[in-house]
């Protein structure tokens, strides 16, 4: 050993060789670590580079350069591994798409602004919707023609969601004066040329509170009794006519007795009717099987399937109704009740039915000509509405809740228990 290397003078200088050596050999990771003890940190950043080359895994590509940026003392060779390093990063989280954070793009993207590489840092902020720090960067790079595309894109962007908004707030105020056919058609017609889920939600919302079936639950509360504590329900059975029966019927009995749709309700010249529908196992009054329409009259007690009585009487006049047609006939069967209008449900001076619209169907609220109009809390509804689960009406703005339909909506018979019919105005 000379007298140099012994006191350390010439010790750097071996070390570089045996670096160089090892490099050669291709031996980097020993290489970095020789340099680095030689004092020679932008060898050691090269040779960081030249492994970030050598490997196929992407992070650790993306490890190397952040580790030959750490390193390098030049600051030209600790930008171009930061560049590499940010380049790479966004390769990466181009391939993952939507996957990717958004934090993890906006970070990549302002590495590749401090970079230099201004078109990549944009085409990463596009990549979150990021459009003002696009522009910047896009202003930056001096890409006229893409920055004067992102402007016209982010002109019609503004133009559609201020356009979105008024249809949310739309669908929203249809909501609210009870308008929900016109609500959803405002949905409808939005959602055919976009895709939005805002609006699809509200859409749904609507629906799964609409009444649709023909079995709903109505709380009357005309004759001044608070709502909220002495409210009874009564279940009622819309339409013109009423079936009963085992499937497809308006009040389905759950007895094999039954057929599927058995006998049918329904107003006669004289009054309503009650007929058995040519079902196995037949409907008799007092043992005697029907074969023909039977007058109701004054009431009516049937046995369906031999197995299932059912009694059929005529409600007695109420407030607000026109005679004994108008108050409509109770169904007694199975233990449950019915009021059933076999037309319109008579409520003051309001009338509620059922209506098909297409594939669609809707219980609806109309004020007659000249009737006094209906409100839904501080708003006057229009002439015809479709009421949905929770809808509290009341006879002037503000004023207390003459009439509140509960439960669930959609096509099933609400889960409120059903309960004798009472006095009231429908």
């Amino acid at each position: 050993m000379s007298l140099f290397e012994r006191f350390g003078w010439g010790r750097g200088d071996g070390r570089r060789k045996a670096a160089e050596a090892k490099e050669m050999t291709g031996d980097l990771a020993g290489a970095v670590e020789l340099y680095l003890e030689a004092g020679l940190p932008d060898a050691a950043a090269r040779v960081l580079l030249l492994r970030a080359d050598a490997e196929r895994a992407p992070d650790r590509r993306i490890a190397f350069c952040a580790a030959a940026a750490r390193t390098a003392a030049d600051e030209a060779l600790r930008q171009a591994a930061l560049r590499r390093k940010a380049l790479l990063s966004f390769d990466v989280l181009s391939a993952r798409g939507a996957s990717a954070m958004r934090s993890e793009v906006l970070a990549v993207g302002r590495e590749l602004e401090e970079a230099g590489e201004f078109t990549r840092a944009a085409d990463a902020y596009a990549l979150v919707d990021d459009h003002d720090s696009e522009v910047r960067a896009l202003t930056a790079a001096g890409a006229i023609e893409r920055l004067e595309d992102r402007l016209r894109v982010s002109m019609t962007s503004i133009r559609e969601q201020r356009e979105r908004e008024a249809v949310v707030a739309r669908i929203a105020d249809l909501d609210r004066m009870g308008e929900r056919r016109a609500a959803l058609e405002a949905a409808r017609r939005w959602l055919a040329d976009h895709e939005d889920d805002r609006i699809a939600d509200a859409a749904r919302a609507i629906r799964a509170r609409l009444l649709t079936g023909a079995l709903i639950d109505v709380i009357d509360a005309s004759d001044g009794r608070d709502v909220g504590s002495g409210g009874e329900a009564t279940r009622c059975a819309l339409g013109d006519e009423v079936t009963i029966g085992r499937g497809e019927a308006t009040i389905v009995v759950a007895s094999r007795a039954v057929s599927r749709i058995h006998v049918r309700i329904r107003r006669g010249a004289a009054g309503a009717l009650v007929e058995d529908l040519g079902t196995r196992n037949g409907t008799t009054l007092a043992g005697a099987r029907l074969s023909a329409p039977l007058p109701v009259g004054a009431g009516v007690r049937v046995l369906l399937g031999g197995e299932v009585p059912c009694a059929i009487t005529p409600r007695a006049p109420t407030r607000g109704a026109g005679g004994a047609g108008d108050a409509g006939y109770v169904v007694e069967i199975a233990g449950e009740r019915y009021l059933a209008p076999l037309g319109d449900l008579v409520a003051g001076s309001w009338r509620i039915r059922r209506e098909q619209a297409g594939d669609e169907a809707f219980v609806v609220l109309r004020t007659p000509r000249g009737g006094a109009p209906a409100f839904l809390g501080d708003l006057q509804l229009a002439a015809s509405v479709e009421l949905c689960a929770g809808d509290a009406v009341s006879a002037s703005r503000g004023g207390p809740v003459v009439l509140r339909l509960p439960g669930a909506g959609g096509g099933g018979p609400p889960p409120a228990a059903p309960s004798r019919p009472r006095g009231g105005s429908w």
